[in-house]
């Protein structure tokens, strides 16, 4: 988990890292994967756009996220991480697939679609 180098940087990181540390906490003893973290931490971030974004980044739509070429295994797997990942952001967002479905590029409204971009 989270790991500091003093308590400054702790500090500083803790504004981005407490909604993460209320997920984590609520799943334990269990851990989330990095893809269901990763997936998160996008999905904080755009449901809260407070920090400007730098035009040298890509944005979520402009990945792809080959859901329609990929294998029934590999679909049920990132389904599973779908279902972790609601599951994983439920303190934050009680409903995600409607916060995601009003707030987010329609390439990313359902937790499937956006697993499968950084998965």
């Amino acid at each position: 988990m989270a790991r500091y180098c003093n308590t400054t940087c702790q500090k500083q990181a803790w504004s981005g890292h407490k909604r993460e540390c209320k997920c984590l906490r609520s799943l334990l003893p269990r851990h989330p994967t990095d893809s269901v973290r990763l997936a998160a931490r996008l999905i904080f971030a755009l449901l809260s756009p407070t920090k400007s974004i730098s035009n040298e980044l890509y944005t979520l739509e402009e990945h792809e996220s080959h859901l329609n070429s990929m294998s029934e295994q590999k679909k049920q797997g990132l389904s599973q991480l779908a279902s972790i990942l609601e599951l994983y952001v439920q303190q934050e967002y009680s409903n995600l697939t409607q916060e995601m479905t009003s707030a987010l590029p329609a390439s990313c409204q359902d937790p499937l679609s956006l697993i499968a971009k950084v998965g």
